[in-house]
C-alpha cells in the first residue's frame, strides 16, 4: 500500500494517528529486545496497523499492547502532559472492545501486573524516547512498512 492510497482510505488525520499508535507498539517492542519482524499499515478498518513480533516470548506484552494508545496520546498532546493527565484522560479513550486494550488487560492479568503501573512505565519510556517515537511514526507514515532493520536504523540516527 502506498502512503497516498492509505491517506485516501483513512483520511490524513486518522492515518497519522494510526501511524503514531503503531510506532508506539514497535518502539516498545524494540526497547524490550523482542524479535520485531516489521510494522506496517494496511487499508483495513478492523486492523489498520500490524506490529509483527515473531516467537512465543510474551515478556513485555502488556507494555507493547498499551504502548500504541499511550504513544498516540502523548504525540497528540505534544508531549506536554504529565502522568496524572494520562491516567485521568486516556481511559476515556479506550474502548473495551479494542483488541489492544483486551490484550493489555489479559497480559496484566496473566502476569499479575498492575494496569496503572504498566501505563506509568510506558509513559516514562515513551517520554524518555520522544525523538525516537516521533521518528519511527514519521517514517512509518511516509513508507507504510518498516522492517526491523529500518527501525534499528531510525533509532541509531536519532541517538
Amino acid at each position: 500500500m502506498s502512503h497516498e492510497s492509505l491517506v485516501e482510505f483513512f483520511g490524513q488525520e486518522e492515518y497519522v494517528r494510526l501511524c503514531r499508535h503503531e510506532a508506539g507498539h514497535a518502539l516498545v517492542a524494540m526497547l524490550f529486545k523482542l524479535p520485531l519482524d516489521y510494522v506496517k499499515m494496511d487499508a483495513s478498518k478492523e486492523r489498520p496497523g500490524v506490529t509483527h513480533i515473531s516467537g512465543g516470548n510474551l515478556d513485555g506484552s502488556a507494555h507493547i499492547a498499551i504502548a500504541g494508545h499511550v504513544a498516540e496520546f502523548l504525540i497528540r498532546k505534544g508531549f506536554a502532559c504529565d502522568l496524572e493527565t494520562v491516567m485521568r484522560e486516556l481511559p476515556a479513550e479506550l474502548y473495551k472492545s479494542d483488541p489492544d486494550y483486551q490484550s493489555f488487560q489479559a497480559a496484566c492479568y496473566y502476569y499479575n501486573l498492575s494496569e496503572a503501573n504498566v501505563v506509568e512505565q510506558c509513559y516514562n519510556i515513551l517520554m524518555a524516547c520522544k525523538k525516537a517515537l516521533t521518528a519511527v511514526a514519521e517514517n512509518l507514515e511516509q513508507r507504510t512498512c518498516l522492517s526491523r532493520e529500518d527501525v534499528e536504523n531510525i533509532l541509531k540516527n536519532v541517538a
